[in-house]
């Protein structure tokens, strides 16, 4: 059966991290659809460059998903936090077991809905705060991302090839992983 996966666009996303990841989610036949919650497809990113997203987020449905994925960036972040409806979707997704994944700063939306509490996490140094109960691992560097149940986060742009293979484990398999590192030349 296909696995599949929604990565969340919001104006003033970080790009590198929501395409790195849709890239190894895609790499690995995992149907992988990029969501804007703004309305409109074409959503500008925090440095300005316009992404035509699959799907508008009227559009979705959480029980057809494996995985919810929170690219940061700001304001990206803060505008995914305010979206109240991305927000229900996730509580109730998280609510049922399924995996939810941020990175960067977008952890601090899954720490605002309670979701790291007794976790271990981690996120975009100086946003530690905002990770509401969690054990905070950004102190040490060679933690470049961190799953603790069904909840996965990572640092920011420079781990986000790594966050798409871990995502990719999770979904598929060690061995579908291991391949897909190789041949991006992550290992």
């Amino acid at each position: 059966m296909t696995k599949t996966a929604y990565a969340f666009l919001a104006t003033g996303f970080e790009e590198v991290e929501a395409l790195a990841v849709v890239d190894a989610l895609y790499r690995a036949k995992i149907n992988v659809k990029t969501v804007s919650i703004t309305g409109e497809k074409l959503v500008t990113s925090s440095h300005g460059i316009a992404i035509m997203a699959d799907l508008l987020f009227d559009d979705i449905k959480d029980d057809e998903v494996d995985l919810l994925f929170l690219p940061g960036g700001m304001p990206g972040t803060l505008n995914l936090g305010a979206h109240e409806g991305l927000c229900q979707m996730l509580a109730k997704h998280y609510e049922a077991g399924r995996h939810v994944a941020a990175v960067c700063a977008a952890p601090s939306v899954l720490g605002q809905l309670g979701f790291l509490k007794g976790r271990k996490a981690t996120c975009f140094p100086g946003f530690e705060d905002k990770l509401d109960g969690a054990t905070v691992l950004t102190e040490d560097r060679s933690v470049r991302f961190v799953t603790d149940g069904n909840v996965t986060t990572s640092r920011g742009m420079g781990t986000s090839v790594e966050l798409g293979i871990e995502l990719v484990r999770i979904l598929t398999d060690e061995k579908t992983a291991h391949e897909l590192a190789l041949s991006t030349q992550t290992i």
